[in-house]
């Protein structure tokens, strides 16, 4: 349960930043009061991440709508002074390439925020300080003026210096404290304890949880930012938009030069192969049924809609996509069956993409092989779908098939 309470949206980010504390020579009331007045100017809109979080494990550049909020404790001591502890709660939008992923976070603040915060205690707590709070200045965040003030400085209050402590100061000596204060202590650190016990469960369930998780294993990683995304496998048009280096991408299919990618739900584009970098040496090319040395051997040399070239009951008299191919050193050099099937998968799964958006529909896809030991694949486009939904195995999916001559397709290559 107390796992699940720090998730947003189902993002899996545990805020872990300390809190701030300082410590002030003035009457706990007066403390308290100058807190009430310095929490309405702490909370609001962030301009931009940088300058205000930690250390980040995803690119902050992919982050939107940032806010802030800065929570205060008043924690009275035994040596008569006050504390202020102050925690800052940043939450922004992750906008990541797979949208089901995208949503809140909890992001690790780097201290500037707490310490801000402070300031305006100590300044409201100052000579001659009002305590309204529609006069008290408002914290504006701009990272073109570096507003972070220096340690030992706060504005408005010349020649004092902050104290500041990280955890709380231990007290080596007695002063005169009611039974009342010294219970309130003890409570409050029985509660933060069990606060730390807390914390170090959920996360340890979360890295469990992380470790556990299954993850894609076709998926290509960008090597450098500001690589463009294309609506088509040509360079010609404008760009979709331009990925970040290591935004990962689901591959779709591996076409010549290009790879064919998922970007967002029904959302598609194409990368320059050249410009991702692929799991384990490129053999995530493989894990998508497409062999990409297979692509290499062969080369396209005419594509039409036509009727079926033969008496296939399936697909006799009926409308569908020609693909006349080559191998692409010489027309009659032989190749392997197995070469030639993984050719034919991925020219049946482009004509299954462009059929989507195409106008003239299609009933299955032919391709003819036009070389020394020639072949003809053919599938109709219902079994294509069946086999790329999952719901038969690919064994299945070429029994189905039309495979002539079938030892073309099956049979070792012929010796010399």
């Amino acid at each position: 349960m107390f796992a699940g309470a720090l998730l947003l949206s189902g993002s899996c980010v545990l805020a872990g930043n300390d809190p701030i504390e300082r410590t002030f020579t003035e009457p706990r009331a007066d403390v308290e009061r100058a807190v009430a007045a310095a929490k309405s100017n702490s909370s609001g809109k962030l301009p931009a991440l940088e300058g205000f979080v930690g250390q980040m494990l995803r690119p902050v550049e992919r982050y939107e709508k940032a806010y802030y909020q800065c929570i205060f404790q008043v924690i009275p001591s035994l040596t008569g002074e006050t504390s202020v502890r102050v925690t800052a709660k940043i939450t922004a939008w992750y906008d990541d390439p797979d949208r089901q992923k995208s949503g809140y976070e909890v992001l690790p603040s780097n201290g500037r925020l707490e310490n801000d915060a402070l300031d305006r205690v100590e300044q409201i707590l100052g000579p001659d300080a009002s305590t309204d709070a529609e006069k008290l200045p408002n914290k504006k965040y701009d990272l073109s003026l570096g507003s972070v003030m220096p340690r030992g400085t706060v504005p408005g209050v010349a020649g004092r210096a902050r104290r500041e402590t990280r955890p709380a100061p231990v007290v080596t000596m007695s002063s005169s404290v009611n039974e009342e204060e010294i219970q309130e202590l003890r409570t409050k650190r029985v509660a933060a304890e069990k606060r730390v016990q807390q914390l170090n469960h959920a996360m340890q369930n979360l890295q469990q949880l992380y470790d556990s998780q299954s993850k894609p294993n076709n998926l290509v990683a960008i090597k450098k930012t500001g690589t463009p995304v294309y609506a088509h496998p040509e360079e010609g048009g404008k760009p979709l938009f331009t990925a970040t280096a290591k935004d990962q991408f689901e591959m779709v299919e591996l076409r010549g030069e290009w790879i064919h990618v998922n970007i967002s739900g029904e959302s598609r584009g194409w990368i320059r192969k050249t410009q991702v970098e692929f799991p384990d040496d490129g053999a995530g090319a493989k894990r998508t049924g497409v062999d990409a040395k297979s692509t290499e051997l062969f080369r396209v040399t005419r594509e039409e809609i036509g009727t079926f070239p033969g008496n296939w009951e399936p697909l006799r008299g009926k409308s569908v996509k020609l693909y006349s191919v080559q191998p692409a050193q010489s027309p009659s050099q032989e190749t392997l069956a197995r070469d030639k099937r993984n050719f034919a998968k991925e020219l049946f799964l482009r004509a299954m993409q462009e059929q989507s958006t195409a106008e003239a529909t299609i009933a299955g896809v032919v391709v003819i092989f036009d070389s020394a030991d020639g072949g003809q694949a053919s599938s109709t486009l219902a079994w294509l779908k069946l086999w790329r939904d999952g719901k038969i195995s690919e064994s299945a999916f070429w029994d189905a098939c039309s495979l002539d001559p079938a030892e073309t397709f099956s049979a070792a290559p012929k010796k010399p």
